[in-house]
């Protein structure tokens, strides 16, 4: 019984890390004028990275440039860009709680008793989430967001985050521009 617990709290971190799944979220100005931007440059930001190593950080911030420009945009460095691009690949420790019910009864009405308890352990993981945005250079207000929550969630060796963080990139920066 006591083989019992461990092996299945590993096996659910084992599925959880296993899965890749994220979930993809955005929001807009409306307002904004999209048509008109053709070129871009990253937005220098003081904020840290969550606790994402630099590794991660070139990651995706190869994955963002590499997509932008798949979509038409130019990276501009020396001269004034069109929108600045600004990313956080963030990493928060996240938990959960499973409960084991284990009992047992005997008799029968009026003589009869039971007997149980219940185990309760708290589980830890990681979630992490990339989180892209993108300012409209001339009035330095946010014009477009995107994050994909739970996209650097389980991976477990670099061919994992090779493989996942270009496809989440991807996905954040579908709906951009808005049509």
């Amino acid at each position: 019984m006591s083989l019992i617990r461990p092996t299945a709290a590993l096996l659910s971190l084992a599925l959880l890390g296993a899965c890749t799944s994220y979930r993809v979220t955005y929001d807009y100005n409306a307002a904004a004028p999209y048509a008109r931007y053709k070129t871009f440059d990253y937005y220098t930001s003081k904020k840290g990275t969550g606790g994402t190593t630099s590794l991660m950080d070139k990651r995706v911030r190869a994955a963002v440039e590499r997509e932008l420009q798949t979509k038409g945009f130019a990276m501009e460095t020396k001269a004034d860009p069109d929108f600045l691009v600004t990313y956080y690949p963030i990493v928060e420790e996240k938990r959960y709680r499973t409960t084991t019910h284990i009992g047992w009864g005997w008799g029968y009405r009026p003589m009869y008793g039971r007997m149980g308890t219940s185990l309760s352990e708290v589980h830890r993981y990681q979630e992490g989430t990339i989180v892209i945005e993108i300012v409209d250079f001339k009035s330095n207000q946010m014009i477009w967001q995107g994050a994909a929550a739970g996209a650097l969630t389980g991976l477990s060796n670099p061919e994992d985050a090779d493989e996942v963080v270009p496809r989440a990139v991807r996905d954040i920066l579908a709906k951009f521009p808005p049509r």
